[in-house]
């Protein structure tokens, strides 16, 4: 490496100015006097005696690359690189003759732009962003710049690290994409148009060995191509009818061992013609699942094939099919994750349940940003299915995975043979937090439940229903339910001795009442004050839709009773 002396660095003029072909288009920053000025401002007073001006091209080409923005951030990034051009003579040839800074085609940029970067670069490895405007398809003109961007693009398709394309037709998929992309690791596609060709869109020829990152989006592709066994990442979403179907995603699956991250959302997935018996994938290297708002049968199937042992993250969220029944929740889809769904609640020490009609949302989330979490929404065929899986993974008695937990019961009714299933949960120490939600009337069973108690099996003595329980939520909008709050009261806490005290903490009562009407239900602000007043409880908060923080809990007024 020479090393060039002071006189090799010929000072910039006050006011150098930007070629007018290339920086077409760009804003010439101002100064304090309004006049065109050099970027940055701090350049004004460039001493060519400083010690950056004795640095070698070759180590200013570096510098200047670890300043440029990201290649996803192009029309910044070039706007950076032109304005540094700017400084000097000496800089600006250090930087036409630096292909690895010439690396991005956009269409943020114009085309005789992205026609030098393509002269500059070299034989550098390129990133693609091409978005094409919704109004392409339907104006020549400008369908016509972007088949001209496309094309100077795809002569250079051997040269792509990374390529993001939103395309306007399906056709321009095939009729672009169709050399081999040997450095290409990372593709999204996306097509705007809502239909797609008659046959799947093969990319690449099939070749693109270095492939590991594929997101596709509304596109219909071959998913044969050879391209896919080396992924580490497949993300699918907006899928129609037709576009990928369940039976195709187990094929991709099952050749890619590799694969890390899973995620498929927003999408319709076909699940008819599968196999009687589906053999079971593994796939030891994947560590994060999202299954989002796709329907529920293909969720389940897709659940119940595959074997994470390695998990660390996992959604499973669909949405109901008309006449599908949900039969793969929760098992068989979730039978191998009971294992990583007890260590994320060791390791979080808190979750988040909520048993509804007939499905659940279940989730724990960790503090650091690469703990281990999941959020499950699902749908079952009774309410007695999904209470017992959810028992069966967090345990009962010394079998009980203990840690905090927020737990919601919301109900519009409740059968007798629904009982006992709930009545098996309320042994669980788990539950901190405990807000029931029901109709009206509310079913008295439940209500019960709560001041029940049973014999402990350590033999200190009968113990009430969820003896950790610190705060309960309760919708009062009907005065009435005052009365069965009393009673549960007086049967967990009064006579039970300092033994089982010291077992059971005091209440937070929160009685919520939202839609409160006065003409329906007017409370009695002597029996508040008895709740307040009564053994065990440490406070009784009042919530309304007008509710202020630190507002007292019980306001007085002659004309409402409260």
């Amino acid at each position: 490496m020479s090393i060039r002396t002071d006189s090799s660095f010929p000072k910039p003029p006050v006011e150098p100015k930007a070629s007018p072909t290339l920086m077409a288009n760009y804003e010439t920053p101002t100064g304090p006097s309004g006049r065109a000025s050099s970027y940055p401002p701090l350049l004004h007073g460039w001493n060519t005696t400083c010690l950056i001006a004795k640095l070698p091209l070759e180590l200013i080409s570096y510098i200047i690359a670890l300043g440029l923005p990201e290649t996803s951030s192009s029309e910044e990034r070039m706007k950076v690189l032109y304005s540094t051009r700017m400084v000097s003579r000496s800089w600006r040839n250090a930087i036409d003759s630096t292909p690895s800074l010439w690396n991005v085609i956009s269409s943020n940029l114009p085309l005789r732009v992205n026609s030098t970067i393509v002269q500059r670069s070299g034989c550098c490895s390129l990133d693609v962003y091409i978005t094409a405007r919704a109004s392409v398809s339907g104006n020549r003109a400008k369908r016509s710049g972007f088949t001209k961007l496309a094309e100077l693009a795809a002569k250079e398709i051997g040269r792509w690290s990374t390529a993001s394309l939103r395309l306007p037709f399906p056709d321009a998929c095939s009729s672009h994409l169709s050399s081999p992309a040997p450095l290409l690791r990372s593709l999204c596609v996306t097509s705007r148009s809502p239909s797609n060709p008659a046959t799947p869109v093969a990319l690449f020829g099939g070749i693109a060995p270095r492939l590991e990152v594929l997101e596709v989006n509304g596109v219909q592709m071959d998913w044969t191509s050879p391209f896919i066994r080396g992924l580490r990442e497949l993300d699918l979403s907006d899928m129609n009818d037709g576009e990928i179907s369940t039976q195709q995603v187990l094929e991709i699956l099952a050749i890619t061992p590799l694969l890390e991250k899973l995620f498929i959302s927003n999408s319709i997935l076909d699940h008819r013609l599968l196999p009687l018996e589906i053999p079971w994938i593994r796939l030891p290297n994947m560590k994060i699942i999202n299954l989002s708002d796709i329907n529920e049968q293909p969720l389940g199937i897709i659940l119940s094939s595959i074997r994470t042992p390695n998990c660390n993250s996992l959604m499973a969220r669909g949405w109901e099919e008309d006449g599908v029944s949900p039969d793969s929740f929760p098992e068989p889809a979730f039978t191998h994750f009971t294992d990583f769904l007890r260590r994320t609640l060791s390791t979080n020490n808190n979750s988040e349940l909520r048993f509804f009609d007939d499905g659940l949302e279940w989730n724990s989330r960790s503090a650091s940003p690469h703990g281990p979490d999941f959020v499950l929404s699902i749908r079952y065929g009774s309410t007695t299915i999904g209470v017992e899986w959810a028992t069966r993974v967090i345990g009962l008695g010394a079998q009980e995975l203990v840690h905090d937990l927020e737990l919601t019961i919301s109900r519009s009714e409740l059968a007798e043979n629904e009982f006992a299933a709930y009545h098996s949960i309320s042994r669980w120490q788990s539950v901190t937090n405990l807000t029931v939600e029901y109709g009206d009337p509310p079913p008295r069973p439940l209500l019960d439940l709560f001041g029940r108690c049973e014999d402990s099996e350590d033999g200190i003595g009968p113990i009430p229903a969820f003896p950790r329980l610190e705060t309960l939520v309760l919708d009062s909008s009907r005065a009435s339910w005052l009365d069965d709050l009393e009673v549960l009261v007086n049967h967990r806490f009064d006579g039970r001795g300092d033994v089982i005290g010291d077992q059971v903490s005091s209440l937070d009562v929160v009685l919520e009442m939202w839609g409160f009407r006065p003409n329906r239900a007017r409370v009695d602000l002597a029996q508040l004050q008895r709740l307040r007043a009564a053994n065990g409880i440490r406070s009784i908060t009042r919530v309304s839709g007008e509710h202020i923080p630190g507002m007292l809990a019980v306001v007085y007024d002659d004309s409402m009773g409260l």
